[in-house]
């Protein structure tokens, strides 16, 4: 589940340009930097994207007020469940900034000058809810899992054992075998936070 609040100062971008750059915003697959999104996974995470455009009249940058005839600035904010912020924030800030720098005029200026500011905020645990019901990021996985349910029982599926959610296995999958257990993961970066837990287990285990 992601918010999505992009601001912009009136009159600074026309409205079809602003429109494709909300679009552009919400698209679940831009944030998995090249990763394989599974067809499940896309659209109960789509269903939850939900990006908000705001125009303000004022907007004040080293104490002048920016006219319509400005060049744009833009705030974006990511509001994502807490437990994910600190893993997510670095590919939020990349991906908001590239979106955004592809529809600048100069798709260099956001990168020599400070017009883009990313935030993303962390939603307390059971502070969100859907369906009529709070939901933590556990309940979202889960959410995530229902397409996979017949593939995980007819093991066609398996569940990632860092993240929790159900992956389907096939060729594309990220897997890796431990201790002569096959597991399969959402992203490699799922992969290798695992193996650095698991050597982190392993030096500390009595010789």
């Amino acid at each position: 589940m992601m918010f999505i609040e992009l601001f912009v100062p009136e009159g600074t971008l026309a409205p079809e340009r602003l429109r494709r750059l909300a679009e552009r915003l919400g698209t679940v697959a831009e944030l998995t930097e090249g990763e394989k999104i599974y067809e499940g996974w896309e659209q109960v995470l789509g269903s939850l994207f939900q990006v908000v455009v705001h125009e303000p009249r004022v907007w004040v940058v080293d104490q002048h007020a920016l006219g319509a005839d400005a060049a744009p600035r833009y705030m974006v904010r990511f509001h994502v469940p807490g437990p994910w912020r600190k893993a997510m924030s670095g590919a939020v800030v990349a991906y908001a900034t590239k979106v955004i720098s592809e529809v600048e005029a100069d798709s260099g200026r956001p990168y020599r000058e400070p017009v883009v500011q990313v935030q993303v905020m962390g939603v307390t645990e059971g502070s969100m809810g859907v369906f009529g019901k709070a939901v933590d990021s556990e309940g979202i996985v889960e959410m995530m899992s229902d397409p996979y349910r017949e593939d995980l029982a007819r093991g066609r599926a398996a569940r990632d054992p860092l993240c929790g959610v159900i992956v389907p296995l096939n060729d594309d999958t990220v897997t890796l075998e431990w201790e002569g257990t096959l597991h399969a993961f959402c992203c490699s970066d799922c992969r290798e936070e695992f193996l650095r837990k698991q050597r982190k287990r392993e030096e500390k285990a009595p010789a």
